[in-house]
């Protein structure tokens, strides 16, 4: 029997960045706030668009107020609307094609690669093929999504909606922070979306999201978008459809302050995922990363086709874990009448998956002590089969 650590283990670690950083940093900064008085997309939000410009290596930048308006946002900035089809990635959050219906155009369910858990781009390029030949829908846009902070393969994807005339909307809600053959996340699709709700790489206190582009042009509709779509000459001749996406100073000042910090706890992430890597018995499958790519993970990702066995017998030992995501978009009741295509990988991964905990700051007991229980389980299920 495994002795359990000192320290409980968190599956997520919202707090322990505020003791690095100092929470007396943290309040200084809301002072500052409080004294200037400009409360939402104060000061702070456009230092914080230049920093995260500066950190994924893009042009423009502009914060809002989550990754979904983030998404949102840049669809209605390129005018995305009925009659549309945008072609998303189906095994994960809701966000990648709920952004697609509001703006009233139509998901297109993509199927997932079993080893990167990613969009599969000879699903996609199929699925472009049906929309054009059943042509109903005017193919636009492709939302794939970096599962887990894992890069897509954005070569393949880029290529594909070169060859169709089509935008890439990267949905790196939970990859900011990672590269891809030699580029962050950010800088590599015509737009990239990501999210600072506190369980991502780089987490506000809050809701907060960020749209990137390289383009001068969709970045001022973007910011119109975010603000009701708002006149820049005249704040009371709404010119375009929009919304309300700001992003408040506090949670710009939090992200201001954890970016001094971020790639260190990068690096701490990758370790952790190392000794996952390397020391998980072979029983468990584990998401593949593509070459000459980092992953920021968001998430420590394995399969287990006794997924739900596995589950409570971590629960019962302390061990935090869950099933991310147990359910397709394709499958969800709101999505029923967009459910049109055989994705089943997607079903697949939705019954195997199971993620573990990933922070920077896991210890080496506490290391131990997960990958010593999972690796008992694994045994245990050998041994019975054997």
């Amino acid at each position: 029997m495994l002795n359990k650590p000192q320290k409980a283990i968190p599956l997520f670690d919202c707090k322990t960045t505020q003791e690095v950083i100092g929470q007396q940093k943290f309040l200084d900064a809301f002072k500052t706030i409080l004294d200037h008085g400009g409360y939402c997309q104060g000061p702070e939000t456009r230092e914080l668009d230049t920093a995260l410009a500066n950190y994924a290596g893009s042009k423009y930048c502009a914060t809002n107020g989550s990754g979904t308006d983030a998404l949102t946002l840049t669809l209605m900035a390129w005018g995305i609307g009925a009659g549309d089809a945008v072609f998303v990635s189906s095994f994960t959050f809701v966000a990648s094609a709920e952004c697609v219906t509001i703006n009233g155009a139509t998901p297109i369910f993509i199927d997932s690669d079993p080893n990167t858990f990613n969009m599969d781009v000879k699903d996609l390029e199929r699925a472009i093929a049906e929309v054009k030949a059943e042509g109903k829908l005017t193919p636009k846009v492709i939302i794939p999504v970096d599962i887990f902070g894992s890069p897509c393969d954005y070569d393949e994807i880029m290529n594909i909606a070169k060859k169709y005339n089509l935008k890439v909307l990267a949905d790196s809600c939970q990859s900011f922070g990672s590269v891809y053959k030699g580029k962050r996340a950010g800088s590599i699709a015509d737009a990239t979306a990501t999210s600072f709700y506190p369980t991502k790489p780089l987490g506000g206190y809050g809701d907060g999201g960020a749209a990137f582009t390289n383009s001068e042009e969709d970045n001022e509709l973007i910011k119109s978008c975010r603000v009701h779509g708002m006149s820049p000459q005249d704040h009371y001749d709404n010119i375009r459809i929009g919304m309300t996406g700001r992003m408040n100073s506090f949670q710009a000042a939090v992200l201001l302050q954890k970016l001094t910090v971020f790639d260190d706890e990068l690096v701490k992430r990758a370790k952790v995922a190392s000794r996952y890597d390397n020391e998980l018995d072979s029983y468990f499958g584990k998401q593949k990363i593509l070459d000459n790519c980092k992953s920021a993970y968001a998430l420590y990702t394995i399969t287990c086709e006794d997924r739900d066995e596995l589950m409570s017998y971590l629960k019962e030992r302390g061990i935090p874990c869950g099933a991310y995501y147990p359910r397709p978009v394709n499958t969800q009741t709101a999505y029923a009448k967009w459910n049109t295509r055989s994705l089943p990988v997607c079903e697949k991964l939705s019954k195997t998956v199971l993620s573990i905990p990933m922070t920077p700051y896991l210890d080496d007991e506490q290391l131990d002590y997960v990958i010593g229980c999972m690796n008992e389980f694994a045994t245990n299920k050998k041994n019975k089969a054997a």
